[in-house]
């Protein structure tokens, strides 16, 4: 795997980190510049990251973040990441995702912003250790 620098970059990087060393490093990158800071934590998670979520992970997720929002968000997911969502819901949250999904176009900005709460939801989660974004498949117990 080659790195080639920026934000981006970064944030790959420290994605692949354990959550202390991650912690420290982001810390440190805080005092020296925070726009940059804040910038690759945005980075660090994407929709896509929802896929390696476990059952129980995404049940204490959707408690915070509503399904109108979470519908939206997905309008421009890959098929296979909406496909894995819904497959993981009761039938009655699955209909109601799919309904908005489904439901009349939206303005970008609406679909962006609702991407931009569920994204910030996720990685508040993430930094908290609430939820572990285990992208080997594999839920970590301590």
């Amino acid at each position: 795997m080659s790195f080639q620098g920026g934000p981006k970059e970064a944030a790959r990087m420290l994605a692949l980190l354990d959550p202390e060393s991650r912690k420290r490093i982001m810390g440190e990158l805080e005092a020296k510049d925070p726009k940059t800071a804040q910038v690759v934590r945005t980075l660090m998670v994407t929709l896509d990251d929802l896929k390696f979520l476990t059952i129980r992970m995404l049940q204490e997720f959707l408690k915070t973040v509503s399904l109108k929002e979470l519908g939206l968000a997905l309008r421009r997911s890959s098929p296979e990441l909406k496909e894995h969502l819904l497959s993981q819901l009761s039938l009655r949250m699955r209909e109601e995702v799919q309904e908005i999904l489904q439901g009349p176009p939206q303005p970008k900005n609406i679909v962006e912003d609702a991407e931009k709460k569920v994204l910030k939801i996720l990685l508040e989660k993430v930094e908290k250790g609430e939820i572990v974004l285990s992208k080997d498949g594999k839920e970590q117990l301590v």
